[in-house]
């Protein structure tokens, strides 16, 4: 199998600054592992920035398990092209979004590989193509925030910041398990290295709200994220609750923040999001 042709990535760095030009802070939200809810985080995460007034797009930035298109009800919705360039899908509360989900049809996975497997020696530059192409490709326009929700991983973000000129900081999402914990430290460490900012950490699922009643109480503990936020210098930035309606509404594409009222976990969201704003332009400052 011969190689595929790549670009430079000098020129896909230049046309991914062209097409951020106007977008003021870039927010990337990751995770060690999957299954502990940075999906979720990033779409509410995004909808509650929006709900402040602010313009802002949200990429979706896991190729292979692309979830945002389900979660904002806009799976199936055709691809944009405007000229040469993307234009990103309309979602909730005026969100801009973008994601491979829109280029596969129904449940059709993502396969550069081929049958055998042969393509796997390259699906690494494949894939920072095709992120390149979603970032550089797209035309975001005027965004106060481009919220990115990256695939699980260490490596991830080292990865994508490789493709942006200018990264305002990250998010680490784990849930409150030794497994997970050990996960996520790996990718702090990782952000540390490549001199990445940490805004910090987020838990979810250490609480949940009761169904019923709608009060908020445990959940499961089996292990303290203050400890790992010590060690590592980090703050907690929130805590999530799981909230029966909170998933319901990603499996239904509702935009769960913009519907929540007054309970725990819509508060928690809205107050990560003021949060996210505070730190960011408080990096940006030290880093001008």
């Amino acid at each position: 199998m011969s190689e595929p042709a790549v670009e430079d990535a000098e020129v896909v760095r230049d046309r991914v600054r062209a097409a951020l030009a106007g977008v003021s802070r870039v927010v990337a939200v990751m995770s060690g592992k999957g299954g502990v809810g940075k999906s979720a985080v990033a779409v509410n995460l995004a909808l509650a920035l929006a709900a402040r007034g602010q313009r802002v797009g949200l990429l979706d930035a896991d190729l292979h398990g692309p979830s945002v298109g389900l979660m904002l009800g806009l799976r199936g919705q055709p691809v944009r092209v405007q000229g040469e360039m993307l234009s990103p899908i309309p979602g909730p509360a005026g969100l801009a979004v973008q994601s491979m989900d829109f280029f596969l049809q129904g449940s059709q996975p993502l396969d550069w590989d081929g049958a055998g497997g042969e393509g796997a020696l390259v699906r690494s530059a494949l894939e920072q193509s095709a992120l390149g192409d979603l970032l550089g490709r797209t035309r975001w326009g005027e965004l106060e925030t481009l919220v990115v929700d990256l695939a699980p991983g260490a490596d991830r973000l080292p990865a994508f910041s490789q493709l942006v000129p200018f990264l305002s900081g990250t998010l680490a999402v784990t849930i409150p398990t030794d497994v997970a914990l050990l996960a996520v430290e790996r990718s702090i460490r990782r952000a540390h290295e490549a001199r990445i900012p940490v805004i910090g950490l987020v838990e979810n699922l250490g609480s949940a709200v009761c169904g019923a009643c709608g009060v908020e109480g445990p959940l499961f503990r089996e292990a303290d994220l203050g400890v790992l936020a010590r060690r590592l210098d980090v703050e907690i930035v929130a805590r999530i609750p799981f909230d029966p309606e909170l998933a319901r509404a990603a499996d239904q594409g509702r935009p769960f923040v913009l519907e929540s009222g007054d309970t725990p976990a819509g508060r928690a969201f809205r107050a990560l999001a003021a949060r996210v704003v505070l730190r960011a332009d408080e990096t940006r400052e030290v880093s001008a």
